[in-house]
Parts: C-alpha cells; structure tokens; sequence
C-alpha cells in the first residue's frame, strides 16, 4: 500500500516558560510584591536601563532577558492540558500543512511529567526537611510568555494504515507557572518536534520568583524507570482493546 503522512499538533495555547537562577536580593525584594511590579521590572532591565521605579536589584550579573535565564528550564510549546488534532497531509511530503477537512481531536496517552516547581517562600527546616536539604535551594526567576497560534507539529508516516491515537504518547514539563508539552512518541518510537509552522501571538506574561531544589529536579529518566512507564502504557493499552 502506499505510504500515508499524519501531523500531529497538541494545540492552539501554549509558550515559551524558562526557569534559571538568579540573586537572593532580587528574590527576597519580590517574593511578596505583585506580579505586575515583578514583570514590569525584569522588562526594564531588558530595554536596558540601569535603574527601575523601584528600586529593585538587578536579578543577576550580565542579565540581559527573561529568556536568557534557563539555567534549570527552557521549554517552548502547547499546553499539556491541550486539544491533540491529527490530519492527514500528502504522503510524499509535498504539503506537511495541507488542509485536512477530516481533521480529527483525540486524546493523547501521557506517559510521564517531569516536575521543576520551585516554592514561592524562603525555605525552612521542618519535621521532613533538614538543614541539608533546605541549603541545597536556590533562587529562582520563573517567566512564562503565553501565546497563541501554533507551536510544534510532529509527523507519523504508516505502509497505508490508519493513524491510531491509542499509539501516541507525550511527555510534559510541570513548572510552577505552567505545563508544557515536551516529548511525543508513536507506537514508543520518539518523533522528532517540526517547528517550521511555529507562528503565535503573545497574549501576555507571567512571573514569579522563589526557591528551587536542583536535587528535587526531574532532568533525565533512566532506562528503568521509562520501561516501567511503557508498562503502564501497555497496561492502558490492554484496558482500551
């Protein structure tokens, strides 16, 4: 049979969210001030002004943008609470963004969400916490830029068979601001992200500054702990057939 193309999007909300360290001073003078001064401040540094209306440190030596600061977190994409839509584009790759009057929603399987929250006050030591653990914290800008349009499409290429939803899987990143998707599978295969179609509109910003635990950080699964993520997958698989 001829070979068929599908796109993949996760949807129409989404944007760029970075978490990156910066100085305790500019955490301290914001963490219980609105996110309005927060946001207008980290902006003002940006255009390049040496002082702010008020009279807030900088957030670290050499910062230059909000999105510079990712040091922890830099992620760009759909919502991972998004609508998933497949449409089926020409099989030889001529049109990736042809128009799909069948274009199709379905529910995508969420594997795993790696968590990079950061707490909104200082630290303490508690029954469940000790000195140790709260000396490992450092301060943190988290900065979400939120937009709407498209973000990333991934492409599945089958021998004639129909697409299969149940085949698709992501994963996410859950910040303190937001959650975004990050990695999609099909039939356990990684699918590379296509961003040649990125083309969105700000809709406005979120801020906020706090604490952040770099060993409570969920960078890379290992090998054992993706193969009992795919067994629950299969388990989900077994429970819809």
């Amino acid at each position: 049979m001829a070979k068929r193309r599908f796109r993949i999007d996760a949807g129409r909300y989404g944007g760029e969210t970075v978490v990156g360290e910066v100085s305790r001073e500019f955490v301290d003078f914001f963490i219980d001030r609105d996110e309005s001064d927060l946001i207008e401040t980290v902006q003002s540094f940006e255009w390049g002004e040496e002082e702010n209306e008020l009279g807030a440190p900088i957030p670290k030596e050499g910062f230059n943008a909000w999105y510079e600061c990712d040091n922890f977190e830099h992620v760009n994409n759909a919502y991972a609470d998004g609508t998933w839509t497949v449409s089926e584009v020409p099989g030889d790759g001529s049109d990736d963004y042809a128009w799909d009057e069948n274009e199709q929603t379905f529910e995508a399987y969420h594997l795993y969400g790696r968590e990079a929250y950061h707490d909104d006050k200082e630290p303490e030591v508690t029954e469940w916490q000790t000195q140790e653990d709260v000396d490992n914290y450092v301060p943190v800008l988290s900065w979400h830029s939120a937009e709407k349009g498209g973000f990333a499409n991934w492409f599945v290429e089958t021998d004639g068979e129909d697409f299969d939803p149940k085949k698709l899987a992501f994963s996410s990143v859950e910040m303190s601001l937001c959650e975004i998707v990050e990695n999609v599978w099909y039939d356990k295969v990684e699918l590379e992200a296509n961003y040649d179609f990125n083309d969105t509109t700000g809709k406005g910003y979120y801020a906020s500054v706090g604490y952040f635990n770099p060993k409570a950080h969920d960078t890379v699964y290992d090998e054992e702990a993706l193969a009992e993520m795919w067994e629950c997958y299969d388990d989900y698989l077994e429970e819809e057939n």
